[in-house]
């Protein structure tokens, strides 16, 4: 698994004084000093806790300066400042009190919270908490920790789920059999298309001897859409597998430049492809684009399935509960323990040649203010609606579309729908807490903001 560092500092500087952050809030020696402290609290306090030992060991050299490119140590600065301002206002929420503890979760939960581990709406970890805060008697709070360098930047993606996970259900088969053959046939269109002509897999098509790829008809015959989503490619790209070098064999879809296919004339190479541009997949991504107020037609029916009335309302209180995490409480034992939950969003920045610091105030969600602001809009009705501004914008080439999701008036979720990587699996969802959701959960505003 991947080690995020800011998660790390976020618990070295959970456990020290208030006054040891505000002191290294501006820069200076004291902020350098402050990292050399927060790195060695996570290597050796025992009040940081974890089942095991590799998410601590994983956070400690994700931190191991020496071992990090320039760039790579500028970001994990950048996240010192980021951690200082979201420990400072979470430590502002709860009474300005430290911890007794702080739990590092990872795949693996310590035994003093692995009750708090729940598996609901199609998600392992629906309690997404990076960390978790003990204070006695018996109160654990929940981290969910963003972060973000300036107060005016966009706030962090908070869900990143594929389209099929919100239609798992029997009740959704035929849909989900309408979408795979609509994604079949727009890729397998875009396959013939590029081996036409001068298209980007021309020469593919005529060297390998598959003219029959032009003479498929994909827009129409499902079969024929079905036989190109099939197609695969041998590259010049290599991977080891059990200890041997094998080249990458890819659907063809997901092939980034008919020069990365392996043939007599191009040898193997373990260099990483980095063809991310090249013609082929440009071609696919500009495919997907939306123009002229004219969605595209994949998206299109996506669309069109998440409007289906049998799907509308189900999509979007599943989108609610997954990035909220508006169910989370009800599927907790209460009487043993009280848990809370915060999504936090850290604002800060670090000058390397100034040496100077940013730290602005977080923003700080908990799952009461959030539960509170859901409540009193409960009885509006929900809309998932595309975010024309974004989607069409003029000169946009984005392969992505853009929604807002409302109850009533009042828009909630900004989602973005995308491809991430491969084409042969479902677009994702990317969701974040508009604005004037923002601005609801403010103290005292939950229940009188727009009623």
């Amino acid at each position: 698994m991947a080690y995020e560092p800011s998660e790390g500092l976020y618990a070295g500087l959970s456990l020290l004084s208030t006054s040891d952050l505000n002191e290294a809030k501006n820069g200076g020696q004291k902020f350098l000093d402050l990292y050399n402290t927060a790195v060695n609290m996570l290597k050796d306090s025992g009040d940081i806790k974890e089942k095991g030992t590799a998410t601590r060991t994983g956070l400690a050299a994700a931190l191991d300066l020496t071992k990090l490119t320039e760039k790579k140590v500028s970001e994990v600065y950048d996240d010192l400042a980021g951690a200082i301002s979201a420990v400072l206002a979470t430590r502002k929420d709860i009474n300005s009190s430290i911890p007794e503890k702080v739990y590092l979760t990872g795949n693996k939960w310590h035994k003093d919270v692995e009750d708090f581990k729940v598996d609901a709406f199609g998600m392992a970890d629906y309690n997404s908490s990076d960390l978790i805060l003990y204070y006695k008697p018996n109160q654990y709070v929940g981290v969910s920790l963003k972060k973000k360098r300036k107060a005016d930047a966009p706030s962090p993606t908070m869900i990143n789920n594929a389209f099929s996970k919100f239609l798992t259900g029997p009740e959704f088969l035929e849909l989900r059999k309408t979408l795979d053959k609509e994604r079949k046939r727009f890729f397998a269109t875009q396959i013939k298309k590029a081996a036409t002509g001068k298209g980007p897999l021309a020469n593919y098509a005529r060297i390998t001897g598959n003219k029959s790829i032009t003479q498929l008809k994909p827009e129409t015959n499902d079969a024929d859409a079905q036989t190109l989503w099939n197609m695969k490619v041998v590259t010049t790209k290599t991977k080891k597998v059990k200890g041997k070098i094998v080249n990458e064999v890819v659907p063809l879809i997901n092939l980034k430049d008919e020069d990365t296919i392996l043939t007599e004339g191009n040898a193997a190479t373990d260099v990483p492809d980095k063809s991310a541009d090249s013609a082929f997949r440009k071609m696919v991504n500009a495919s997907l684009a939306s123009s002229g107020n004219k969605l595209n037609p994949l998206y299109q029916s996506f669309y069109d399935a998440m409007n289906d009335p049998k799907v509308k309302d189900t999509l979007a209180d599943t989108l609610l509960a997954r990035v909220l995490k508006t169910k989370l409480l009800d599927l907790l034992d209460w009487e043993k323990n009280e848990f809370g939950f915060y999504v936090v969003e850290g604002v800060g920045s670090f000058n390397q040649t100034t040496q100077n610091a940013v730290v602005s105030s977080a923003s700080v969600y908990d799952i009461h203010s959030i539960m509170c602001a859901i409540a009193s809009l409960a009885k509006r009705k929900s809309s998932i609606e595309i975010d024309t501004a974004k989607t069409y914008k003029e000169g946009s080439k984005a392969a992505k579309v853009y929604f807002i999701l409302s109850k009533g008036e009042v828009p909630l979720l900004d989602i973005q729908l995308r491809y991430k990587g491969s084409f042969t699996a479902m677009p994702q969802f990317f969701a974040t807490m508009t604005k004037e959701f923002q601005k609801m959960m403010k103290e005292g505003e939950c229940s009188e903001v727009f009623n």
